[in-house]
Protein backbone atom coordinates (compact mmCIF):
# COMPACT_ATOMS: atom_id res chain seq x y z
CA UNK A 1 0.00 0.00 0.00
CA UNK A 2 1.38 3.74 -0.30
CA UNK A 3 2.94 5.36 2.37
CA UNK A 4 0.24 8.16 2.10
CA UNK A 5 -2.59 6.14 3.18
CA UNK A 6 -0.91 5.86 6.66
CA UNK A 7 1.77 8.61 7.52
CA UNK A 8 2.02 11.99 6.25
CA UNK A 9 5.06 11.75 4.60
CA UNK A 10 7.43 14.21 2.79
CA UNK A 11 7.77 13.95 -1.05
CA UNK A 12 9.81 15.87 -2.78
CA UNK A 13 10.35 15.63 -6.54
CA UNK A 14 10.94 18.47 -9.15
CA UNK A 15 12.50 21.08 -6.77
CA UNK A 16 9.12 20.77 -4.89
CA UNK A 17 8.71 19.74 -1.49
CA UNK A 18 4.92 18.16 -0.98
CA UNK A 19 3.23 17.17 2.45
CA UNK A 20 0.21 14.34 1.92
CA UNK A 21 -2.82 15.93 3.73
CA UNK A 22 -5.32 13.81 5.54
CA UNK A 23 -7.44 13.69 2.03
CA UNK A 24 -4.37 11.96 0.36
CA UNK A 25 -5.03 9.31 2.93
CA UNK A 26 -7.93 8.90 2.18
CA UNK A 27 -7.28 8.63 -1.58
CA UNK A 28 -4.31 6.36 -1.37
CA UNK A 29 -6.65 3.81 1.38
CA UNK A 30 -9.62 3.87 -1.28
CA UNK A 31 -7.11 3.00 -3.86
CA UNK A 32 -5.38 0.51 -1.52
CA UNK A 33 -9.00 -1.01 -1.30
CA UNK A 34 -9.93 -1.46 -4.79
CA UNK A 35 -6.46 -2.72 -5.38
CA UNK A 36 -6.75 -5.18 -2.89
CA UNK A 37 -10.74 -6.80 -4.18
CA UNK A 38 -9.21 -6.55 -7.78
CA UNK A 39 -6.00 -8.14 -7.08
CA UNK A 40 -6.42 -10.34 -4.34
CA UNK A 41 -3.46 -11.37 -2.01
CA UNK A 42 -0.35 -12.65 -3.59
CA UNK A 43 2.95 -13.65 -1.75
CA UNK A 44 6.31 -12.93 -3.42
CA UNK A 45 6.40 -12.25 -7.42
CA UNK A 46 6.91 -14.79 -10.37
CA UNK A 47 8.39 -12.90 -12.86
CA UNK A 48 11.89 -11.15 -12.13
CA UNK A 49 11.83 -8.00 -14.57
CA UNK A 50 9.24 -6.53 -16.86
CA UNK A 51 10.01 -4.41 -20.20
CA UNK A 52 7.14 -2.65 -21.13
CA UNK A 53 6.72 -2.30 -24.77
CA UNK A 54 5.73 1.67 -25.60
CA UNK A 55 5.75 4.95 -23.19
CA UNK A 56 2.67 6.72 -23.33
CA UNK A 57 0.04 7.10 -20.64
CA UNK A 58 -0.39 3.84 -19.74
CA UNK A 59 2.84 2.48 -19.88
CA UNK A 60 4.25 5.39 -18.10
CA UNK A 61 1.89 4.76 -14.82
CA UNK A 62 2.85 1.01 -15.02
CA UNK A 63 6.45 2.12 -15.05
CA UNK A 64 6.08 4.50 -12.29
CA UNK A 65 4.28 2.02 -9.95
CA UNK A 66 6.86 -0.35 -10.74
CA UNK A 67 10.22 1.35 -10.28
CA UNK A 68 8.95 2.60 -6.72
CA UNK A 69 8.56 -1.25 -5.51
CA UNK A 70 11.05 -2.74 -3.76
CA UNK A 71 11.06 -6.03 -5.96
CA UNK A 72 11.07 -4.25 -9.34
CA UNK A 73 13.17 -1.15 -8.46
CA UNK A 74 15.75 -1.19 -11.75
CA UNK A 75 14.30 -3.94 -13.37
CA UNK A 76 12.20 -1.88 -15.26
CA UNK A 77 12.37 -1.27 -18.85
CA UNK A 78 10.01 1.16 -20.56
CA UNK A 79 10.97 1.28 -24.02
CA UNK A 80 9.89 3.50 -26.77
CA UNK A 81 9.73 7.40 -27.55
CA UNK A 82 8.04 9.41 -25.30
CA UNK A 83 5.37 11.69 -26.51
CA UNK A 84 6.97 15.35 -26.99
CA UNK A 85 5.16 18.25 -25.49
CA UNK A 86 3.79 21.09 -27.82
CA UNK A 87 0.66 22.55 -27.91
CA UNK A 88 -1.90 20.14 -30.42
CA UNK A 89 -4.30 18.93 -28.74
CA UNK A 90 -3.86 14.77 -29.28
CA UNK A 91 -5.24 12.33 -27.23
CA UNK A 92 -7.20 12.16 -24.48
CA UNK A 93 -7.38 15.80 -22.52
CA UNK A 94 -10.18 14.81 -19.63
CA UNK A 95 -8.76 13.15 -16.55
CA UNK A 96 -11.47 11.83 -13.87
CA UNK A 97 -10.69 12.70 -10.32
CA UNK A 98 -10.71 8.92 -9.73
CA UNK A 99 -7.85 8.14 -12.31
CA UNK A 100 -5.91 10.76 -10.97
CA UNK A 101 -6.30 9.10 -7.51
CA UNK A 102 -5.04 6.06 -9.24
CA UNK A 103 -1.87 7.99 -10.98
CA UNK A 104 -1.10 9.15 -7.30
CA UNK A 105 -0.74 6.64 -6.09
CA UNK A 106 1.35 4.83 -8.73
CA UNK A 107 3.61 7.85 -7.97
CA UNK A 108 3.59 7.99 -4.57
CA UNK A 109 2.76 11.60 -4.22
CA UNK A 110 0.16 13.79 -2.75
CA UNK A 111 -3.12 15.07 -5.29
CA UNK A 112 -1.91 18.82 -5.42
CA UNK A 113 1.89 17.48 -6.25
CA UNK A 114 0.29 15.99 -9.94
CA UNK A 115 -2.00 18.36 -10.58
CA UNK A 116 0.53 21.27 -9.78
CA UNK A 117 2.65 19.56 -12.21
CA UNK A 118 -0.07 19.34 -14.77
CA UNK A 119 -1.49 23.34 -14.66
CA UNK A 120 2.11 25.26 -13.33
CA UNK A 121 1.61 28.97 -13.61
CA UNK A 122 -1.62 28.30 -13.69
CA UNK A 123 -3.23 28.85 -10.36
CA UNK A 124 -7.14 30.05 -10.88
CA UNK A 125 -8.17 26.44 -11.16
CA UNK A 126 -9.39 26.86 -14.54
CA UNK A 127 -9.14 23.03 -15.46
CA UNK A 128 -11.33 21.30 -12.48
CA UNK A 129 -14.49 20.14 -13.25
CA UNK A 130 -16.68 19.81 -10.71
CA UNK A 131 -20.19 19.31 -12.49
CA UNK A 132 -21.22 17.68 -15.47
CA UNK A 133 -24.25 18.29 -17.89
CA UNK A 134 -26.08 17.27 -20.56
CA UNK A 135 -27.69 18.92 -23.72
CA UNK A 136 -28.54 18.25 -27.28
CA UNK A 137 -27.02 20.57 -29.97
CA UNK A 138 -28.82 21.13 -33.00
CA UNK A 139 -28.88 23.21 -36.25
CA UNK A 140 -31.41 25.95 -36.19
CA UNK A 141 -32.79 27.87 -39.45
CA UNK A 142 -30.42 30.74 -39.39
CA UNK A 143 -27.05 28.32 -39.22
CA UNK A 144 -26.59 28.86 -35.85
CA UNK A 145 -26.47 25.97 -33.22
CA UNK A 146 -29.16 25.85 -30.69
CA UNK A 147 -29.41 23.73 -26.98
CA UNK A 148 -32.01 22.09 -25.53
CA UNK A 149 -32.34 22.16 -22.07
CA UNK A 150 -29.72 21.55 -19.98
CA UNK A 151 -29.53 18.86 -17.17
CA UNK A 152 -26.82 18.31 -14.57
CA UNK A 153 -25.86 14.87 -14.10
CA UNK A 154 -22.88 15.28 -11.75
CA UNK A 155 -22.48 17.89 -9.51
CA UNK A 156 -25.91 19.09 -9.15
CA UNK A 157 -26.44 23.11 -8.89
CA UNK A 158 -23.16 23.87 -6.85
CA UNK A 159 -20.80 21.18 -7.74
CA UNK A 160 -19.42 18.31 -6.38
CA UNK A 161 -16.91 18.75 -3.29
CA UNK A 162 -14.40 16.31 -4.74
CA UNK A 163 -13.17 16.92 -8.19
CA UNK A 164 -14.85 15.02 -10.97
CA UNK A 165 -12.36 15.80 -13.37
CA UNK A 166 -8.88 17.45 -14.67
CA UNK A 167 -8.89 19.10 -17.89
CA UNK A 168 -5.70 19.31 -19.58
CA UNK A 169 -3.10 18.35 -22.51
CA UNK A 170 -2.66 14.63 -23.18
CA UNK A 171 1.23 15.02 -23.49
CA UNK A 172 1.32 17.47 -19.72
CA UNK A 173 -0.07 15.08 -18.55
CA UNK A 174 2.61 12.33 -19.83
CA UNK A 175 5.21 14.38 -18.90
CA UNK A 176 3.60 15.39 -15.16
CA UNK A 177 3.95 11.76 -14.40
CA UNK A 178 7.72 11.57 -15.67
CA UNK A 179 8.60 14.34 -13.73
CA UNK A 180 7.27 13.10 -10.53
CA UNK A 181 8.22 9.22 -11.00
CA UNK A 182 11.02 7.54 -9.33
CA UNK A 183 13.32 7.34 -12.51
CA UNK A 184 16.36 5.79 -10.63
CA UNK A 185 14.43 2.90 -10.55
CA UNK A 186 13.41 2.92 -14.36
CA UNK A 187 15.74 1.94 -17.48
CA UNK A 188 14.86 4.16 -20.39
CA UNK A 189 15.31 2.55 -24.51
CA UNK A 190 13.90 5.47 -26.24
CA UNK A 191 14.14 3.18 -29.48
CA UNK A 192 10.37 1.77 -31.24
CA UNK A 193 10.37 -2.08 -30.40
CA UNK A 194 8.30 -3.67 -32.71
CA UNK A 195 8.75 -7.21 -32.43
CA UNK A 196 8.44 -9.86 -29.19
CA UNK A 197 12.21 -10.62 -30.05
CA UNK A 198 13.06 -7.64 -29.84
CA UNK A 199 10.91 -7.08 -26.29
CA UNK A 200 12.80 -9.97 -24.93
CA UNK A 201 16.63 -8.82 -25.48
CA UNK A 202 15.96 -5.81 -23.57
CA UNK A 203 14.95 -7.87 -20.27
CA UNK A 204 17.20 -8.03 -17.60
CA UNK A 205 16.21 -11.48 -15.99
CA UNK A 206 15.82 -15.00 -17.06
CA UNK A 207 11.62 -14.38 -16.25
CA UNK A 208 10.47 -11.46 -17.53
CA UNK A 209 6.80 -10.15 -18.19
CA UNK A 210 7.06 -8.61 -21.50
CA UNK A 211 4.14 -5.90 -21.37
CA UNK A 212 2.60 -4.16 -24.98
CA UNK A 213 1.69 -0.76 -23.88
CA UNK A 214 1.72 0.56 -27.62
CA UNK A 215 -0.27 1.26 -30.38
CA UNK A 216 1.21 -2.42 -32.21
CA UNK A 217 -1.26 -4.48 -31.25
CA UNK A 218 0.68 -7.45 -33.20
CA UNK A 219 3.57 -7.14 -31.02
CA UNK A 220 2.64 -10.20 -28.91
CA UNK A 221 0.54 -12.38 -30.31
CA UNK A 222 2.23 -11.64 -34.18
CA UNK A 223 -1.52 -10.75 -35.47
CA UNK A 224 -2.71 -6.87 -35.12
CA UNK A 225 -6.24 -7.03 -33.99
CA UNK A 226 -8.46 -6.07 -36.65
CA UNK A 227 -12.45 -4.85 -36.27
CA UNK A 228 -14.74 -2.88 -38.75
CA UNK A 229 -15.28 -0.06 -36.31
CA UNK A 230 -13.29 3.23 -35.97
CA UNK A 231 -13.90 6.55 -34.17
CA UNK A 232 -13.90 9.90 -36.08
CA UNK A 233 -12.49 12.81 -33.48
CA UNK A 234 -11.66 16.99 -33.74
CA UNK A 235 -10.83 18.32 -30.62
CA UNK A 236 -9.30 22.11 -29.96
CA UNK A 237 -8.63 24.45 -26.89
CA UNK A 238 -11.08 27.19 -26.79
CA UNK A 239 -10.94 30.42 -25.47
CA UNK A 240 -13.98 32.64 -24.45
CA UNK A 241 -14.96 35.64 -26.00
CA UNK A 242 -15.02 39.09 -24.33
CA UNK A 243 -18.76 38.94 -23.66
CA UNK A 244 -18.52 35.58 -21.62
CA UNK A 245 -19.42 32.39 -22.70
CA UNK A 246 -23.33 31.05 -22.51
CA UNK A 247 -25.11 27.98 -21.42
CA UNK A 248 -22.02 25.88 -19.69
CA UNK A 249 -21.00 27.10 -16.64
CA UNK A 250 -17.81 27.91 -14.71
CA UNK A 251 -16.10 24.46 -13.49
CA UNK A 252 -18.65 22.43 -15.38
CA UNK A 253 -18.53 20.07 -18.36
CA UNK A 254 -21.23 20.48 -21.23
CA UNK A 255 -21.86 17.23 -22.93
CA UNK A 256 -23.66 18.53 -26.24
CA UNK A 257 -24.49 15.91 -28.22
CA UNK A 258 -25.13 16.42 -31.88
CA UNK A 259 -27.41 14.37 -34.21
CA UNK A 260 -25.83 13.33 -37.37
CA UNK A 261 -28.32 11.19 -39.84
CA UNK A 262 -29.22 8.14 -37.85
CA UNK A 263 -26.04 8.34 -35.55
CA UNK A 264 -25.16 10.54 -32.57
CA UNK A 265 -22.06 12.23 -32.06
CA UNK A 266 -20.20 13.47 -28.95
CA UNK A 267 -19.52 16.69 -28.16
CA UNK A 268 -17.74 17.57 -25.06
CA UNK A 269 -16.42 21.24 -24.05
CA UNK A 270 -14.67 20.72 -20.80
CA UNK A 271 -12.83 22.84 -18.48
CA UNK A 272 -8.99 23.62 -19.47
CA UNK A 273 -5.96 24.41 -18.61
CA UNK A 274 -2.16 24.93 -20.58
CA UNK A 275 0.49 26.90 -19.47
CA UNK A 276 1.63 26.40 -23.36
CA UNK A 277 -1.85 28.03 -24.05
CA UNK A 278 -2.73 30.43 -21.28
CA UNK A 279 -5.40 31.93 -23.38
CA UNK A 280 -7.50 28.43 -23.44
CA UNK A 281 -9.81 28.21 -20.64
CA UNK A 282 -11.88 25.56 -22.28
CA UNK A 283 -11.50 22.51 -24.75
CA UNK A 284 -14.06 20.94 -26.92
CA UNK A 285 -13.93 17.58 -28.54
CA UNK A 286 -16.84 16.16 -31.49
CA UNK A 287 -16.65 12.30 -31.68
CA UNK A 288 -18.20 10.19 -33.83
CA UNK A 289 -18.02 6.42 -35.52
CA UNK A 290 -17.77 4.93 -38.95
CA UNK A 291 -17.71 1.20 -39.88
CA UNK A 292 -15.24 0.02 -42.54
CA UNK A 293 -17.98 -2.29 -44.09
CA UNK A 294 -20.80 0.62 -44.53
CA UNK A 295 -17.89 2.46 -46.26
CA UNK A 296 -17.02 6.39 -45.71
CA UNK A 297 -15.22 8.67 -46.73
CA UNK A 298 -12.35 10.01 -44.33
CA UNK A 299 -11.98 13.50 -45.46
CA UNK A 300 -15.82 14.14 -45.56
CA UNK A 301 -16.32 12.93 -42.07
CA UNK A 302 -13.45 14.98 -40.42
CA UNK A 303 -14.73 17.93 -42.53
CA UNK A 304 -18.53 17.17 -40.72
CA UNK A 305 -17.47 17.24 -37.31
CA UNK A 306 -15.21 19.79 -37.57
CA UNK A 307 -17.64 22.00 -38.65
CA UNK A 308 -20.13 20.80 -35.34
CA UNK A 309 -16.90 22.17 -33.39
CA UNK A 310 -16.55 25.20 -34.36
CA UNK A 311 -20.38 25.73 -34.59
CA UNK A 312 -21.43 23.90 -31.07
CA UNK A 313 -18.33 26.36 -30.19
CA UNK A 314 -19.52 29.63 -31.26
CA UNK A 315 -23.07 29.26 -30.00
CA UNK A 316 -21.34 28.84 -26.42
CA UNK A 317 -19.23 32.17 -27.36
CA UNK A 318 -15.96 30.39 -27.59
CA UNK A 319 -13.52 30.50 -30.31
CA UNK A 320 -10.62 27.78 -30.94
CA UNK A 321 -7.36 29.33 -29.99
CA UNK A 322 -5.12 29.29 -32.70
CA UNK A 323 -6.61 26.29 -34.80
CA UNK A 324 -2.71 25.92 -36.77
CA UNK A 325 -0.97 25.26 -34.07
CA UNK A 326 -3.38 23.44 -31.35
CA UNK A 327 -6.20 21.68 -33.75
CA UNK A 328 -5.82 17.63 -33.93
CA UNK A 329 -8.39 15.83 -35.99
CA UNK A 330 -7.75 11.91 -37.37
CA UNK A 331 -9.34 8.52 -37.62
CA UNK A 332 -8.51 6.03 -33.97
CA UNK A 333 -8.73 2.83 -35.38
CA UNK A 334 -11.47 0.80 -32.93
CA UNK A 335 -10.53 -2.53 -30.47
CA UNK A 336 -12.30 -5.49 -30.09
CA UNK A 337 -15.16 -5.43 -26.98
CA UNK A 338 -13.50 -8.26 -25.43
CA UNK A 339 -9.70 -8.23 -25.41
CA UNK A 340 -8.22 -11.21 -26.29
CA UNK A 341 -6.19 -12.93 -24.03
CA UNK A 342 -2.55 -12.36 -23.28
CA UNK A 343 -0.25 -15.17 -24.70
CA UNK A 344 1.85 -16.72 -21.70
CA UNK A 345 4.32 -14.65 -19.93
CA UNK A 346 2.93 -11.07 -21.44
CA UNK A 347 -0.02 -8.80 -20.69
CA UNK A 348 -1.76 -7.14 -23.39
CA UNK A 349 -2.38 -3.61 -21.36
CA UNK A 350 -3.11 -1.33 -24.20
CA UNK A 351 -5.83 -3.75 -25.71
CA UNK A 352 -7.22 -4.44 -22.15
CA UNK A 353 -7.18 -0.95 -20.79
CA UNK A 354 -9.18 0.61 -23.96
CA UNK A 355 -11.87 -1.98 -25.51
CA UNK A 356 -14.15 -1.20 -27.93
CA UNK A 357 -13.60 2.76 -28.97
CA UNK A 358 -12.13 5.21 -27.42
CA UNK A 359 -12.28 9.35 -27.26
CA UNK A 360 -15.86 8.28 -26.18
CA UNK A 361 -16.63 9.85 -22.74
CA UNK A 362 -13.29 11.10 -20.81
CA UNK A 363 -12.79 7.50 -19.32
CA UNK A 364 -9.90 6.58 -21.69
CA UNK A 365 -6.91 7.47 -19.27
CA UNK A 366 -8.74 6.46 -16.15
CA UNK A 367 -9.38 2.98 -17.22
CA UNK A 368 -5.65 3.23 -18.69
CA UNK A 369 -4.28 4.41 -15.46
CA UNK A 370 -6.44 1.49 -13.46
CA UNK A 371 -5.41 -1.24 -15.67
CA UNK A 372 -1.55 0.04 -15.01
CA UNK A 373 -1.95 0.21 -11.68
CA UNK A 374 -3.52 -3.19 -10.96
CA UNK A 375 -1.26 -5.03 -13.17
CA UNK A 376 1.44 -3.90 -11.28
CA UNK A 377 0.68 -4.81 -8.23
CA UNK A 378 -0.30 -7.96 -9.66
CA UNK A 379 2.97 -8.39 -10.26
CA UNK A 380 4.35 -7.11 -7.49
CA UNK A 381 2.21 -9.75 -5.81
CA UNK A 382 2.83 -12.48 -7.73
CA UNK A 383 -0.63 -12.67 -9.69
CA UNK A 384 -2.44 -12.92 -12.86
CA UNK A 385 -1.79 -9.01 -14.39
CA UNK A 386 -4.20 -10.14 -17.53
CA UNK A 387 -7.11 -10.50 -14.63
CA UNK A 388 -6.11 -7.70 -12.20
CA UNK A 389 -6.31 -5.45 -15.62
CA UNK A 390 -9.72 -6.74 -16.98
CA UNK A 391 -11.03 -6.20 -13.47
CA UNK A 392 -9.82 -2.85 -12.97
CA UNK A 393 -11.50 -1.75 -16.31
CA UNK A 394 -15.00 -3.67 -15.89
CA UNK A 395 -17.40 -1.27 -15.23
CA UNK A 396 -16.04 1.49 -17.13
CA UNK A 397 -15.78 -0.69 -20.22
CA UNK A 398 -19.35 -1.61 -19.20
CA UNK A 399 -20.29 1.69 -19.14
CA UNK A 400 -18.65 2.29 -22.11
CA UNK A 401 -20.23 -0.27 -24.38
CA UNK A 402 -23.64 1.27 -22.71
CA UNK A 403 -23.26 4.73 -24.14
CA UNK A 404 -22.04 3.37 -27.43
CA UNK A 405 -25.33 1.55 -28.19
CA UNK A 406 -27.09 4.35 -27.13
CA UNK A 407 -25.67 6.55 -29.27
CA UNK A 408 -25.07 4.29 -32.46
CA UNK A 409 -27.39 1.67 -32.64
CA UNK A 410 -30.70 4.06 -31.12
CA UNK A 411 -29.65 7.46 -32.52
CA UNK A 412 -33.07 9.32 -33.74
CA UNK A 413 -34.56 7.25 -29.97
CA UNK A 414 -31.54 9.02 -28.04
CA UNK A 415 -32.04 12.23 -29.55
CA UNK A 416 -35.97 13.11 -28.44
CA UNK A 417 -35.33 11.34 -25.16
CA UNK A 418 -31.89 13.38 -24.30
CA UNK A 419 -33.87 16.10 -25.55
CA UNK A 420 -37.33 15.83 -23.44
CA UNK A 421 -35.95 14.78 -20.46
CA UNK A 422 -31.46 14.93 -20.15
CA UNK A 423 -31.07 14.60 -16.56
CA UNK A 424 -32.99 11.14 -16.49
CA UNK A 425 -30.95 9.75 -19.70
CA UNK A 426 -27.72 10.41 -18.70
CA UNK A 427 -28.11 9.65 -15.20
CA UNK A 428 -27.83 5.70 -15.91
CA UNK A 429 -24.60 4.71 -16.37
CA UNK A 430 -23.20 8.24 -15.72
CA UNK A 431 -24.49 9.63 -13.22
CA UNK A 432 -25.26 6.54 -11.42
CA UNK A 433 -21.45 6.10 -11.20
CA UNK A 434 -20.20 9.50 -10.52
CA UNK A 435 -19.03 8.49 -6.67
CA UNK A 436 -17.41 5.32 -7.96
CA UNK A 437 -15.71 5.67 -11.68
CA UNK A 438 -15.63 9.50 -11.97
CA UNK A 439 -15.17 11.73 -8.77
CA UNK A 440 -11.63 11.19 -6.56
CA UNK A 441 -12.24 9.38 -3.03
CA UNK A 442 -12.10 12.92 -1.28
Amino acid sequence: MSALATAAVEVDRSARTYFPTERDATRAAHIGKLVDRTVGTGSRPYYDSVVIVGAGFSASVMAARLARSEQFHGRVVMAGPRTEESRRLKDGATLRGHGTDYICYALDVPHYAYVDALYGDIVDGRGLGTRNQVTMARKGSSGAYEFSRVASFQGGKKGSARPLFYGARNSRMQAAIYELMDRDGLIEVPETVSSLDEAFSLALGRRPLIVNASHNSGILSGKAANVDWATSAVQAPLKVRPGGFRTVETNASLVATVRRRNKVDVGLFNPYGDPLSPSSTFYGIIVGQVSARAGYDKQQELDEITEELYGVADALGMDVDDADETLAAGMIPGAPWKAPASPPGSLELQLIAHQGVSATFSDGMTTGASAAVAAAEAVIRGLDPDRAARRAVREVTRDRRIWNIERNRMGPLYDLFIRTAPGAVAYYPFGHHAKTTWASAA
